[in-house]
Formats: C-alpha cells, structure tokens, sequence
C-alpha cells in the first residue's frame, strides 16, 4: 500500500476531477481523506499500486506532493483509549505523527517522520501482533 499525498485546489469539483482521474486509469481509492486550508486542500490516499494512482493524478494535472509507505496498524474497535495507546507509544519513541486516516478496512494508516521506529512501537498492533490492549 502506499499513501499519496495531492495538492488540491479548495474549490467545488476539485475532489471529483481526481476521483474521475483515478476511474478514468482504474485505480481503486483504499483509504483517506481532504482537508482543505485557505484556497488549498491537501488530500491524502491509500492506493495499492503507488505508481498507477501517481500517473493518473499527473496525467489529469494533479499535483503529487509525496509518495509513502504507510503505517497500517489495527487498534481493537470498541476499546476507548486505542488511539491515546498507539500515539503514546509512538511519542514516547520520538516519533511524530505527520498524517492519520483510517482504510476500508478499519486499520490506523499513519505516516510518521521516523518510520523504522513507529514500526518497533507500534507492533502489538500489528495484523500479527498478539495483545493490542493498548496497556503499556
């Protein structure tokens, strides 16, 4: 998975030319979402093929800011604190949370500054990590 972050205008129908954009190249949205600021909006969307969903964008003059890796991470729906938890812990590793969404598919996609040690810190809530209690 990989999470791309676009550069939108903050305008009606901005959204729609990249959803259009990535139908258009047959590049499913997994995840994300659009925050606008000003007359700017930074988007930022889970994709499986990285590279597709980036050459959608450019041929639709869409302005790729960043690909990354994504932190994919499941916290235990229905337990209050998850979120507290797991950004606890990537704190307490130095790392700061730079974005955060959820997918499709329920799981945390966070994108991090230190990505090996918000990997470390985060592992009990890993797919196939064991606890996710979040207790520390």
């Amino acid at each position: 998975m990989f999470d791309l972050e676009f550069r939108l205008e903050n305008r009606p129908g901005a959204l729609a030319e990249l959803g259009e954009a990535m139908g258009r190249a047959g590049v499913s949205f997994e995840g994300g979402g659009v925050f606008g600021h000003g007359d700017r909006a930074i988007a930022h969307f889970l994709f499986r093929d990285g590279e597709a969903a980036a050459r959608a964008a450019a041929e639709a003059g869409i302005a790729v800011v960043a690909i990354r890796k994504p932190l994919i991470r499941r916290l235990k729906q229905g337990t209050p604190g998850q979120l507290g938890a797991i950004s606890r812990a990537l704190a307490g590793a130095g790392v700061n949370i730079l974005v955060q969404y959820s997918d499709h598919h329920n799981r945390l996609v966070l994108i991090c500054d230190r990505e090996d040690l918000a990997r470390r810190a985060t592992e009990e809530w890993s797919d196939g990590g064991n606890r996710q209690t979040g207790a520390r």
